[in-house]
């Protein structure tokens, strides 16, 4: 810091080099963020497996509930085949009388790692290239399945290992949940 005293500048030494950050300040700063990541990344990692679970489950609801819709307003009966294979999960949804596709959809996700149908208490991974199907009629209730009055049950596991289920109830009704058996 210079100081003008008459036409000649007078200036603090020390002041002139004290300014800025010495290295190992610079080091400590870089040691402390690279702890933090660190320490974020397993989290990261975590969250984003069960994000790409979430999303997974979320969409063959969806596509559960579009074809009942469509069993619906066409008053035909259809079938809906979900697989997963190759980090893709695929759903397709047929008119069952005639055999032509009415939707589908593909979606990669390269964390859900695994398909099972129910029922809940023996839970069975779907092996590839099979699928799980859902049936509903021209009513839009579910057809097919484990029996009339029983949920049909499906589940996704993430690499992690984190399950989520889903019910289709005989009515139609579609839930998933957060856990590994819908109640």
């Amino acid at each position: 810091m210079c100081v003008f005293i008459s036409k000649k500048p007078k200036c603090n030494r020390t002041l002139l080099r004290q300014a800025g950050f010495s290295l190992i300040e610079l080091m400590i700063t870089v040691a402390i963020i690279g702890i933090a990541a660190a320490l974020a990344i397993p989290n990261y990692s975590i969250w984003h497996s069960r994000s790409e679970l979430r999303q997974g489950i979320t969409e063959v609801q969806n596509q559960l509930l579009l074809a009942r819709m469509a069993a619906l307003s066409r008053n035909v009966p259809v079938t809906v085949a979900v697989s997963l294979a190759n980090g893709a999960i695929q759903t397709t949804t047929t008119n069952a009388a005639t055999g032509a596709q009415i939707l589908g959809s593909s979606l990669r996700l390269p964390h859900v790692v695994d398909l099972r149908v129910g029922p809940s208490a023996a839970w069975t991974s779907v092996v590839a290239p099979a699928t799980a199907t859902v049936s509903f009629n021209s009513m839009g209730m579910r057809s097919g399945g484990p029996g009339p009055t029983l949920n049909q049950e499906l589940a996704m596991v993430n690499d992690k290992g984190v399950q989520f289920a889903m019910k289709v109830t005989p009515r139609g009704i579609v839930n998933w949940c957060q856990d590994s058996v819908c109640l």
